[in-house]
């Protein structure tokens, strides 16, 4: 009886560590909010304002050149392999969307490494498969990163 007892405590012990290590590389998705709710770009916590009020972050990547999105209507950053797309330049007023085609949650967070930018304009949800946008109405620049994945960071330029 002893025996069972113990072997059943193991197994318990191993999935409960298996638990744990999923959740912190990424690979567990909890229930995640409506694609609906989070298509719009704004942020899901209580009394969280999108304005663009506030000055831009400060980045120290070189000054991209305008990229063909440049135009001030759209444009998307494909996310793969644990990784935004590059770098983009665009116009005031430009709606930036990132689709997520990974197959894990992420976010477009302002901020980096992994850390929200105090008082942040946008807090984009990804779940695996959805997009979101955000529109960048002031100039400046703007450092994005995924709030799940330190690693991935990258900068939106507006002119």
């Amino acid at each position: 009886m002893m025996r069972i007892i113990l072997f059943g405590s193991a197994v318990v012990g191993v999935l409960l560590v298996t638990l744990v290590f999923a959740i912190w590389s990424g690979q567990y998705e909890a229930a995640q909010p409506s694609p609906s709710a989070v298509a719009s770009g704004s942020s899901l916590e209580p009394g969280a304002s999108p304005s663009a009020a506030g000055s831009a972050v400060a980045s120290p990547s070189v000054q991209a050149e305008p990229s063909a999105a440049a135009s001030g209507a759209a444009t998307t950053v494909d996310i793969a392999n644990l990784k935004f797309g590059p770098d983009v330049t665009v116009a005031a007023g430009t709606t930036v969307t990132w689709k997520n085609g990974d197959t894990v949650l992420h976010t477009a967070t302002e901020g980096s490494n992994a850390v929200k930018a105090p008082n942040a304009r946008f807090d984009v949800q990804l779940p695996v498969g959805a997009s979101g946008s955000y529109t960048f109405t002031a100039a400046g620049t703007y450092k994005v990163t995924c709030t799940l994945h330190p690693t991935m960071n990258m900068t939106v330029t507006v002119q």
